[in-house]
């Protein structure tokens, strides 16, 4: 049996899962921001012992533990050097986590983990290349390569939603400007719905979110297209066209066998999003004769959970 543990920014989850990625047991707690790195590692410990207990497993029965972190981590030394709106700055996660509980502990970040519990029981099992891509406040991307995750060089590899998409374009948090994630993330969409709405008073998207732009979500326009409106069927364009853009450079430059998309887009109806986005990537794909599947991930909320338990097994 494994552990695995999600780390987010609001609430903390470990399940107990086994070797074909179901999970047996979940235990959560919501995250209190003033603990320190040193009282979250603890914390993190006492969860995944819970979900263990819970679940009437004994603690000798654990294999490995697995940690998906939001930021960027050491598995060789076993550290979390940074993470936004945590405490995690150069914490050695590994080493303090077995002081409670001392088996091995692999450390991931969130979007690497979703990868591979999609690929391990999900919409990519039994495919490889495969390629997860998470369309959230920004645009995160996994990769398993030859039944292992593909980390670069340092571990921060696929950070796909920095590639260059629009030279010069829009600033990115990351301080470079034109990065994909400015054009194909929720966030992004959000945006483009917005401008989109104050240009159109009479678009159906002010219904769609009653009437307040502080409402607009990604499926907002989703909603406002299947209704038939011009305007939001004019952003779903312009969004699918920048989103397919960084898929088809992926495409051609790793070839996967399969594309994951998660994330809350991804819940957005086929033939309005992931129809038009197999198109436009199919077309601009290189090898007309490998063509990579493009489908919505199917784990939900527990890819992290099973991805973290089972980095053990990629690594």
């Amino acid at each position: 049996m494994y552990l695995g543990i999600d780390v987010g920014g609001t609430n903390l989850v470990a399940g107990l899962v086994d070797q074909d990625g179901q999970i047996r047991h979940k235990a959560a707690c919501p995250v209190d921001r003033g603990w320190s790195d040193q009282a979250l590692s603890r914390q993190l410990a006492e969860l995944a012992c819970r979900a263990a207990e819970e679940a009437g497993c004994p603690l000798t029965e654990i294999q490995a533990v697995g940690i998906g972190i939001p930021g960027l981590v050491d598995q060789q030394a076993g550290m979390v050097i940074r993470t936004p709106n945590m405490p995690f700055r150069n914490t050695p996660l590994s080493d303090l986590f077995r002081s409670r509980l001392d088996v091995p502990v692999y450390l991931g970040n969130d979007a690497d983990c979703a990868a591979v519990g999609e690929y391990w029981a999900g919409a990519a099992k039994g495919c490889d290349p495969a390629l997860m891509i998470t369309l959230g406040t920004g645009i995160g991307g996994g990769m398993i390569q030859n039944g292992k995750l593909y980390t670069g060089f340092g571990g921060i590899g696929m950070e796909v939603g920095h590639m260059p998409l629009h030279p010069g374009g829009l600033p990115c948090g990351c301080g470079n400007r034109g990065c994909w994630e400015q054009y194909g993330s929720a966030t992004a969409l959000i945006r483009m719905t917005r401008e989109a709405m104050e240009a159109n008073r009479d678009s159906l998207l002010w219904q769609a979110c009653g009437g307040d732009l502080g409402r607009v979500e990604g499926r907002t326009p989703f909603q406002a297209a299947g209704q038939g409106d011009e305007t939001a069927c004019q952003v779903l364009e312009e969004y699918l066209d920048n989103l397919a853009a960084g898929l088809t450079g992926l495409c051609n430059i790793l070839f996967p066998q399969v594309i994951c998309l998660g994330g809350g887009v991804s819940a957005a109806a086929e033939e309005l999003l992931l129809n038009p986005l197999r198109q436009r990537v199919h077309q601009g794909c290189f090898d007309k004769s490998h063509l990579p599947r493009i489908e919505r991930a199917s784990l939900g909320n527990d890819a992290g959970v099973v991805g973290a338990a089972m980095l053990c097994q990629v690594m």
